[in-house]
């Protein structure tokens, strides 16, 4: 492993390790010949042996370095150092696409529009340098903090040559085209279709095909055309639900044979979305999708003895996922398959992506795709959220828009003087005039260093300190004080501070004795809880107290930090507390979903109910409502929730309007 300030060809600094794998570990590194950051993967020495393996991987990243295209997260350079092979990409600030769609929900048609667009530009670059991604799916484009849709994960790519594919099927089973899934060729229509199934799940929220296992699902795809997103959503425009059908059709032939094509139908159904300009390929004649018995599933794929689909795993990497860091690698599975996944994780899953929390992303506007025609006297809102005040007042004059500073609220997320929030959701249309309210942000809550930390003993303090949300880091010297004293702390007791900030505690470690052994404190951030506790013990000290906190960047059972700061000297025998994550709190959630049907929104005098506020509980503990359900009046059909729960097995589910329980049953949470 590389240490901070290590250099890779004299050129890329080492900043800090962010992520680990089983073939490789992921750092962001300062590139001083151009002065700007990176993310740089290394491959780990055991698989630097493998000649082929490394001739392989080198044309590969070669061939993805000869993407260049605003939609494309860049790799700037491939090499070797001293038996070092590594990758150096594109830092990008943001998150993954299937993280703003599990926060949301559903997006817009606006919204779905205008990411489809860029993630096609994005596609479109790569298939004019003869490149099939073969792996589009949400989890594989990122959303920059300014709002730039970015397509990642070239690695199973397919350069110029189909002979790649083997009999595995790669790239996640839910967005899979059929031919892929059949281990069959490969072509741009493949990629069609999976940012098809994209498209699908951005507007309803989840995948038009799931099941027990990965062979189920891929047999639908082979055996099924994708339902109409209408069944899910009843007011997508019908432009956009034929754009996904004609994407999605199972038969190759029956889909754009361009993206070009995609990308224009695209753009005009932004400005024209109720208009039916799109024509399907209704043929029947050789067109029946195939339906396949189980006794046939081994013919699947089954390509000059290679294994069959029934015996192939699909390449699931969800959980390779660039806002779960760090990856797990263990399902690269299958002889025919490990060069492809391995290529897969190494070239363009190297992309590190610095989580934030989806709020604090500035998601693109349909506006910087195309420009759109609006009523007179209407204007399309902004999302000014993550925006200086003056850069937020200048995007709603522009658009003849009026505002108020609603609220000034503490955030450690975003900046002090910056938008939190504004009450209307960005591209929904408003009257010019219109007033929208915006909440800024105060910054981080400022809280003082308690009194009493100098004379105290370090434990209780660290306890303290922690407990009020500030970290600590602990410096040993001697004293005339007893080990373990405080004998002062930086920042002072009683200053100004923020949330997570770092409070550095001097402790005594007794009176100086000429043969007392002094050694070296060991790094042990992102060890697994065992083999911390083992390297602590191995390096002449002890184990203090084991304590759990959640973190969503963290692994669970991952040493997150040290009470005693690495580096440094301390007396042997010296404890060393840990506190190792719990993994993240939403990750402990059970899942439902849950249809309220309109038709049932009735009053107690049997008349239907047409306004009123909405609210959700289960069990008693309510639930997000989104915007377009939150008041009667709003609704133009049934509504389909995402539940969540703390409990798995039954609930009670309840609809309120206007405090008023009206529907109420029984809901499984799994």
């Amino acid at each position: 492993m590389l240490e901070k300030g290590n250099f890779i060809n004299n050129r890329y600094e080492i900043i800090s390790r962010v992520g680990a794998g089983g073939m490789s570990d992921v750092y962001k590194a300062k590139d001083h010949k151009l002065n700007r950051n990176v993310a740089i993967k290394v491959l780990k020495r055991e698989f630097s042996n493998d000649k082929n393996f490394v001739a392989k991987f080198r044309v590969e990243a070669q061939s993805a370095a000869s993407l260049i295209h605003p939609n494309i997260v860049n790799v700037y350079d491939v090499g070797e150092d001293d038996g070092l092979y590594y990758i150096v990409m594109e830092l990008i600030e943001g998150i993954t696409l299937k993280s703003y769609i599990e926060k949301k929900h559903q997006l817009s048609f606006r919204e779905t529009i205008s990411i489809a667009i860029q993630i096609a530009n994005g596609i479109e670059c790569a298939h004019n340098n003869q490149i099939v991604h073969r792996d589009i799916k949400p989890q594989n484009i990122l959303i920059s903090r300014e709002g730039k849709v970015k397509v990642t994960d070239f690695g199973i790519a397919r350069a110029a040559s189909a002979s790649t594919i083997n009999g595995n099927a790669m790239g996640s089973v839910h967005y899979i085209s059929p031919e892929q899934a059949g281990g069959k060729y490969v072509d741009e229509k493949s990629d069609i279709y999976s940012l098809g199934i994209t498209m699908f799940e951005m507007l309803t929220g989840t995948v038009p095909f799931d099941g027990e296992s990965t062979v189920t699902i891929a047999l639908k795809h082979i055996q099924s055309n994708v339902p109409s997103v209408r069944e899910y959503v009843e007011n997508v425009p019908v432009s956009l639900e034929k754009i996904i059908l004609k994407c999605t059709q199972n038969k190759m032939d029956k889909r754009y044979p361009k993206i070009s094509l995609l990308i224009s139908d695209l753009k005009r159904a932004l400005t024209e979305p109720n208009v039916d300009f799109v024509q399907l390929d209704t043929s029947t004649s050789e067109t029946a999708a195939i339906m396949i018995t189980d006794d046939k599933i081994d013919t699947i794929g089954d390509n000059s003895g290679k294994k069959s689909l029934k015996s192939s795993k699909f390449i699931e990497d969800d959980e390779d996922d660039i806002d779960k860091l760090p990856p797990k690698m263990d399902k690269v599975v299958s002889v025919g398959g490990v060069v492809v996944g391995i290529l897969a994780l190494m070239i363009a899953a190297v992309i590190l992506t610095l989580v934030l929390t989806d709020d604090s992303i500035k998601l693109p506007k349909s506006s910087e795709v195309v420009e759109e025609t609006v009523p007179k006297g209407k204007a399309i809102v902004p999302n000014v959220i993550g925006q200086s005040l003056d850069d937020a007042e200048k995007m709603l004059q522009d658009r003849t828009i009026g505002f108020v500073y609603d609220k000034y609220e503490y955030s450690d997320i975003y900046a002090k003087d910056t938008i939190m929030s504004q009450s209307v959701d960005p591209d929904e249309i408003v009257n010019q005039h219109d007033t929208i309210k915006l909440v800024v942000s105060k910054g981080p809550e400022k809280i003082s260093v308690p009194a009493g930390i100098v004379n105290g003993n370090v434990d209780s303090v660290i306890d303290t300190l922690e407990n009020m949300g500030l970290k600590t880091a602990v410096v040993y010297e001697y004293s005339e004080k007893s080990i373990g004293t405080v004998i002062s702390c930086n920042p002072l007791e009683r200053a100004s501070v923020a949330k997570n900030d770092t409070i550095t505690l001097k402790v005594s470690r007794g009176k100086e004795k000429t043969q007392e052994k002094v050694i070296t404190i060991p790094n042990v951030a992102n060890y697994k809880l065992s083999k911390a506790q083992e390297k602590i013990s191995s390096s002449g000290f002890t184990v203090g107290e084991v304590r759990e906190e959640y973190s969503d960047d963290i692994e669970k059972g991952i040493v997150i930090r040290q009470t005693v700061k690495a580096g440094g000297i301390a007396p042997e025998g010296t404890s060393i507390g840990l506190i190792v994550s719990k993994g993240s709190k939403d990750a402990e959630k059970f899942k439902a979903k849950y249809t309220f049907a309109m038709e049932n929104l009735i009053d107690e005098a049997g008349q239907p109910i047409t306004e009123g506020v909405v609210s959700v509980a289960v069990d008693g503990v309510l639930q997000k409502v989104d915007t377009k359900h939150s008041d009667v009046s709003l609704w133009k059909g049934d509504y389909t929730m995402n539940l969540e729960s703390d409990k798995k097995g039954k609930a009670t589910v309840e609809l309120f309007v206007n405090g008023t329980s009206v529907i109420k049953d029984t809901v499984k949470f799994k």
